[in-house]
């Protein structure tokens, strides 16, 4: 059978993450237990779970023409990811993110871009065999231009609703599902609960939902609210798991699944990429219905 496809756009950096087992002092050297260089941010986190997963999957990004850019290509490659509908910017740095990770799991994230390197769409998205696509509220330029293009295919167009969501208004009212952050609903309907949750379906006229971290995730069709819980499990690292999801979603709609099936699934994913670390982080499919077989 021939593996669902699914094109991805949005934010992509260098992540330098620095694992800390004791308090940060501010002023003082600090020592890191453990260190890495990945290529992050939410669209290519989300391509490289959707890969892993057994997705075909196209990234769009932005990049510079620096070494990091370079690097950046290598690394989605080795990853199994198409590369063509990369964008490489003449004069632009790529963008590159410190990210600290502390015992309980918790990240803290510095990014750096300059606000020039996104300033450009995508023209003409290639959406050949695609079954979905995923894009995400911090390049809004290139997930309207996705969106629209995937609404005129007849395909779910999926949004990585994340705050400020203001700003990426044409996207956020072209998309077919709406997968906000707590932060994100919050920024566009006053608040996080099931009561904002229903004034976002109404007003978009989408399938939306909102994720929270641990907690359950609320979806709403437009009229019914549904209620879709997580898995407990110990988090050791919390980095990338909300892009993670949004993956894994937009992969089993791709793959013809129903919206509670695909959060389902989502759950599961994302909730095993918390109990691990590393380059091991991200699991397959196999895991993954193992895990669910499992949990039943």
């Amino acid at each position: 059978m021939e593996a669902a496809r699914l094109v991805c756009a949005g934010i992509v950096t260098v992540d330098m993450a620095f694992a800390m087992n004791q308090e940060i002092m501010p002023g003082l050297k600090n020592r890191a237990a453990a260190s890495f260089i990945a290529p992050g941010g939410c669209a290519l986190n989300a391509a490289r779970a959707a890969a892993r997963l057994g997705g075909q999957v196209s990234l769009i990004g932005v990049i510079g023409d620096d070494v990091l850019g370079h690097w950046m290509c290598q690394q989605v490659e080795m990853a199994g990811i198409e590369t063509h509908q990369l964008i490489r910017r003449d004069g632009e740095e790529t963008a590159r993110s410190a990210v600290l990770l502390t015992g309980d799991g918790e990240r803290t994230i510095v990014n750096y871009r300059r606000d020039s390197l996104y300033e450009c769409g995508i023209v003409h998205p290639d959406l050949t065999g695609a079954g979905a696509v995923l894009a995400d509220t911090r390049w809004p330029q290139g997930a309207k231009d996705l969106i629209l293009a995937a609404r005129n295919a007849g395909l779910p167009a999926v949004l990585d609703a994340e705050a400020p969501v203001t700003h990426a208004q044409d996207a956020l009212r072209a998309a077919s599902h709406v997968a906000f952050s707590e932060q994100g609903l919050a920024d566009f309907a006053g608040g996080a609960d099931a009561a904002a949750l229903s004034r976002a379906a109404s007003e978009l006229g989408a399938w939306v939902c909102v994720t929270r971290g641990p907690h359950s995730v609320l979806c709403h069709d437009g009229i019914h609210l549904s209620d879709v819980p997580t898995f407990g499990v110990t988090a050791v690292d919390t980095l990338g798991a909300g892009d993670v999801w949004h993956g894994a979603f937009a992969l089993a709609l791709a793959r013809g699944q129903t919206e509670i099936a695909a959060v389902h699934f989502a759950n599961a994913v994302a909730a095993l990429k918390t109990t691990r670390t590393g380059s091991a982080a991200l699991p397959d499919r196999t895991e993954v219905e193992k895990f669910l077989e499992e949990e039943i």
